[in-house]
């Protein structure tokens, strides 16, 4: 069992002086250890400060943080516990107060986060199959993006229409989605009138609580 130490800019700047008061931080994860919570990760943060490092495993800090000197006042701090994949599963902010001249030692029990149903998913186009054409060479300046439609690529429920391209961008998040498998089209217009479509739609599967990348490519009319 492990309690590391991490300085902030300030704490850095604030060792010693009688208007100064040390902080450490103790937790736990639904009650229970990191370890036997599934939390391989553990970062720390605080309001207007910057902590190095902020992150760790569980290995590294299975007690908790000495988080070094403060100056006496209230401090936010956030405590974040992630799994494996890197997906936070407990989160606490509280506010702090450091009183001076003495170590002042908190114990938080680091509540788990509701469960998240839905998927999302990041979606770039491209046109003929060929990634290295951009909006402008093919005359589009904007894209509707369709989920589920027909194996043909036509019909769907319509998620929206955004700019082609943005600061060079070809893409848009589509979200919520329901966990398991969707399909994808878009339809490139100018103006208001359709030059693009897809022809075949790109199918994939959506876990909740993760974003999956979809590639999906449009071609000329018909």
């Amino acid at each position: 069992m492990r309690r590391i130490l991490m300085l902030s800019l300030l704490a850095a700047a604030a060792c010693g002086g009688s208007s100064r008061g040390e902080l450490e931080v103790d937790w736990t994860f639904e009650g229970l250890p990191c370890a036997e919570a599934s939390v391989s990760f553990i970062q720390v943060d605080i309001a207007n400060e910057v902590l190095t490092p902020n992150q760790f495993t569980c290995q590294e800090a299975s007690l908790g943080a000495n988080l070094g000197v403060y100056y006496a006042g209230d401090y936010q701090i956030t405590i974040t516990g992630k799994d494996a994949n890197g997906v936070t599963t407990h989160e606490l902010t509280q506010t702090l107060r450091v009183q001076s001249g003495r170590k002042n030692s908190f114990a938080l029990d680091v509540p788990r986060v509701a469960a998240t149903t839905t998927a999302s998913a990041n979606v770039t186009w491209i046109f003929n199959n060929d990634s290295s054409k951009k909006c402008t060479d093919v005359g589009v300046d904007q894209v509707t993006i369709m989920v589920d439609p027909a194996a043909d690529g036509s019909g769907g429920t319509n998620s929206g229409t955004v700019a082609c391209s943005t600061m060079g961008s070809q893409g848009a998040v589509v979200a919520p989605l329901t966990p398991g498998t969707h399909t994808f089209a878009i339809l490139g217009s100018l103006g208001t009138t359709l030059v693009y479509r897809t022809h075949n739609p790109v199918a994939a599967f959506f876990a909740a609580g993760f974003e999956t990348n979809v590639t999906v490519s449009a071609e000329p009319l018909p």
